[in-house]
């Protein structure tokens, strides 16, 4: 009876020393992943830096054309803070030029909105013809020409943008990062038992730079958008827990539910 007693109270031992060690926060493993612990929250984010040159287009010819419509483009949030004077914003059919323009003169002053273009679309098109346009953005400082292409029903005087916003997403056509994914990371976060909270973040990398972040909204993780050089990178996925400042870091990330992410619709 004596010998039970001690043989229970060493299991109960080392069930208990066992589970202390798992519950360190500093550091921790599990079968696909790792756990860190961080003081601050990261500043993860996207380096739009490149090194495109000053691109030459030029004005094309109205004497050329018959007709035109005005296209209006917001910049998009995340390239605004890199916005400058020295930007340009250029329309393309096919390699042809139909309309250059720099950020758009505010009304009334000599300063000018760097998040605004105003653009004068040259064209011959029939009124209601279908057609493939490219829209250009070239950012100064950020040495960077970023491009959308899509279908458009061309019509004659038409305005574009004015009355309704119109801001192309100009991340997902970078010149630096021409693949552009999708991942949905839901399965993979409830799979390493973390419920989403406000605040907490998730980024992908490849090796150390970061491709892409994305922050939660209303308990649910969103769509992270990874900006790729080419296919079949090796991807890692960091996961980052407001309440706890728990870094989860899952390596060599499936790419079976990334997908290729092309064009832009204009209506």
């Amino acid at each position: 009876m004596r010998k039970s007693i001690i043989y229970s109270i060493v299991i109960m031992l080392a069930s208990l020393t066992f589970g202390a060690c798992g519950n360190d926060d500093d550091e921790q493993e599990s079968d696909f992943y790792t756990v860190t612990t961080v003081n601050a929250t990261p500043t993860w984010q996207v380096d739009w830096t490149y090194n495109d040159g000053r691109p030459d287009w030029q004005d094309p010819s109205t004497l050329t054309y018959e007709n035109w419509s005005i296209v209006k483009v917001q910049i998009e949030e995340d390239l605004q803070p890199m916005a400058s004077a020295n930007d340009l914003m250029a329309i393309f059919v096919g390699n042809e030029v139909r309309g250059v323009t720099g950020p758009a003169i505010i009304v009334g002053s000599n300063e000018t909105d760097t998040s605004t273009y105003l653009l004068k679309a040259w064209g011959n098109e029939n009124d209601g013809q279908q057609i493939i346009v490219t829209l250009k953005y070239y950012n100064n400082r950020l040495k960077h020409i970023f491009s959308r292409t899509a279908s458009f029903v061309y019509h004659v005087g038409e305005e574009l943008g004015v009355s309704k916003d119109f801001i192309p997403n100009f991340t997902l056509g970078s010149s630096k990062y021409p693949v552009v994914m999708s991942f949905d990371a839901t399965t993979l976060i409830a799979k390493a038992g973390i419920r989403p909270a406000v605040g907490d973040i998730i980024a992908a990398f490849v090796g150390d730079e970061c491709r892409g972040t994305s922050q939660t909204d209303n308990l649910s993780i969103p769509m992270l958008t990874i900006f790729g050089r080419e296919v079949g990178e090796s991807i890692t996925l960091q996961y980052y827990q407001a309440t706890t400042g728990r870094i989860l870091t899952f390596h060599n990330v499936t790419t079976t539910e990334q997908q290729q992410t092309t064009g832009i619709t204009i209506q």
